[in-house]
């Protein structure tokens, strides 16, 4: 009885070890450098022109990360409370030789409230920040699909959903994606560009470094 019980633990074992493996190598390898503030802030400097980074919210980090191969730096803003990885943040990522904002996302709880805008006003407000942020982006931008799109967040340990209305746009000139994510108040939850995907696959290929989600995983 006792070699039995022997032979089933190392089986066990074996099995959860190489169940283990072969996730670990489902995961793309990532990798991320920490940068000075002096070096940072002329990046964030960049992104404020543009776009504003909500009340409440406090520097955290910033490191140098890849998008597709394109250097850039990825800033964390947390709260004093619900903070940590799949908790309350903004987050955005910005391109290191020509400053290029190359998406944003504000996790944050007032999202929680469900009541979407129409399509028609989601698509207004979108056209009109990307406009705003990128005029020759917007121009080149065909709208696939505007739909509501959830995410979930920690809020005192307790997942929640918030959520928005996206809208997907295709641009034929670089075979890439973008999207705005609009919020019940019209206020822009996620925005996100040069979006590579392998339609074959259905999966993305771009590092998804504003996805707690995705960096929990690795």
């Amino acid at each position: 009885m006792k070699k039995t019980i022997i032979i089933l633990t190392v089986l066990l074992t074996i099995l959860i070890t190489i169940a283990m493996t072969v996730k670990a190598n489902r995961l793309s390898p990532v990798s991320t450098q920490e940068v000075s503030w002096n070096d940072a802030q002329p990046y964030l400097e960049a992104f404020q022109k543009t776009v504003k980074i909500p009340n409440g919210y406090s520097f955290l980090s910033v490191n140098k990360v890849k998008a597709d191969d394109v250097q850039a730096y990825l800033f964390r803003f947390e709260k004093t409370e619900n903070k940590g990885v799949e908790g309350e943040h903004y987050s955005f990522v910005i391109s290191e030789k020509d400053k290029q904002v190359l998406g944003f996302t504000n996790m944050d709880k007032r999202y929680s409230n469900t009541k979407m805008l129409s399509k028609s006003e989601t698509e207004k407000i979108a056209k009109d920040f990307l406009l705003k942020l990128d005029n020759s982006l917007a121009n080149e931008l065909k709208n696939l699909w505007i739909e509501r799109h959830d995410e979930e967040i920690l809020v005192n340990g307790i997942k929640t959903v918030i959520a928005g209305m996206k809208y997907k746009c295709y641009r034929a000139s670089q075979n890439d994606y973008a999207w705005v994510i609009v919020g019940f108040d019209g206020s822009v939850i996620t925005f996100e560009r040069n979006i590579k995907w392998n339609n074959s696959e259905h999966k993305r290929i771009t590092e998804k470094w504003l996805h707690d989600g995705w960096l929990a995983r690795k």
